[in-house]
């Protein structure tokens, strides 16, 4: 009895040995025929590429033979070729890098590192010796070379006073070291013969040796942090919140109550000017009908008295009684007829 039970034991291993074995060769399979995840580049990249390419010349070109096919990078896709790179993205397009700088380029990370996608083909400095590539890295960035002092790479603030001071036929002529950043100063080195160090940082602005050189740069100075600069048409209305609003407003509104407050004035100038009539009730000597004022009477306006006008008005009365004592003799001579 033991003896059949090793040998059903004995069957049984083989069985799972061999179960093993082949899942084992089938999963090896299946991972040989799997496909890449690398992503291919878009048509729109692949295009560029090709087309940059022929412009050069294709195969009889400097660049050479094709390495591989295009393959996607961050942000963009590159070419390898026997002399070089061409490197796409749909901000800067279809740019080529090779010799040192493109070894320079890949050192500092490519495309994938701060400098990211040349922005230009790589073209001589313009003394005939040396060359030159612009990345695209916010703030400006170039890798400079020429065979006495190398490809090395400089950027921002640095890269434009040494551009404005005159670049490679200025006093500090070629880099010779690339830029780097300390405690925010950022540093490179440069071969002169006049100059041979530019620094920048935002508390202190540019130096230079020799320090003089920096006098030759005026466009290049700290922000004092306690200076505001003015910015026409925008700090105007964004002083104190909106006191500058305000203060527009201002003048609008002063003119308007200098103009009511002035009509108020001219309105009481006015009153004063021409008094208005008052109506008073006096007790008045009889007088005579004739000596009456119509237009008082109809009114109830009774004028004020004065001696002047009591002295006139007597006088008034003294004719008035005259005329009647006239008449009463003249009706007294007249001739009577009878009816």
């Amino acid at each position: 009895m033991p003896e059949i039970l090793d040998t059903h034991r004995g069957k049984t291993r083989r069985r799972t040995s061999l179960t093993v074995g082949a899942v084992a060769l089938l999963a090896s399979g299946l991972l040989a025929t799997a496909p890449s995840a690398v992503a291919d580049p878009s048509a729109e990249a692949t295009n560029a590429i090709d087309a940059h390419y022929a412009d050069f010349g294709g195969s009889g070109s400097f660049l050479g033979a094709p390495l591989g096919p295009a393959t996607d990078v961050a942000g963009g896709a590159e070419r390898a070729y026997q002399g070089g790179v061409i490197y796409f993205s749909p901000n800067t397009g279809a740019k080529a890098v090779y010799g040192e700088i493109l070894v320079k380029y890949k050192s500092l990370g490519g495309p994938s590192g701060p400098l990211s996608f040349p922005t230009n083909d790589e073209t001589g400095a313009g003394d005939s010796v040396g060359r030159f590539n612009d990345f695209a890295e916010p703030g400006g960035a170039a890798i400079y070379w020429k065979p006495e002092t190398g490809a090395w790479a400089i950027k921002g603030k640095v890269l434009d006073a040494w551009r404005e001071s005159g670049g490679i036929t200025g006093p500090f002529g070629y880099p010779r070291s690339d830029m780097t950043v300390d405690n925010g100063v950022a540093t490179a080195n440069f071969e002169g013969p006049g100059g041979t160090e530019i620094k920048w940082s935002d508390s202190d602005g540019l130096a230079t040796l020799p320090p003089e050189l920096a006098a030759t740069l005026p466009g290049f100075r700290a922000n004092s942090p306690d200076v505001a600069v003015p910015n026409p048409g925008v700090d105007a209305t964004n002083d104190s919140g909106n006191s500058g609003i305000n203060r527009w407003w201002g003048i609008p509104i002063g003119l308007a109550i200098t103009a009511v407050v002035g009509g108020l004035l001219g309105m009481l100038g006015r009153r004063r000017s021409d008094p208005t009539p008052t109506t008073t009730r006096t007790t008045r000597a009889p007088v005579a009908p004739s000596a009456r004022t119509t237009t008082g009477d109809r009114q109830g306006f009774v004028p004020p008295r004065t001696d002047a006008t009591a002295a006139a008005g007597a006088g008034a009365a003294q004719r008035g009684a005259g005329n009647v004592a006239g008449a009463h003799e003249m009706h007294r001579d007249a001739p009577r007829t009878r009816g």
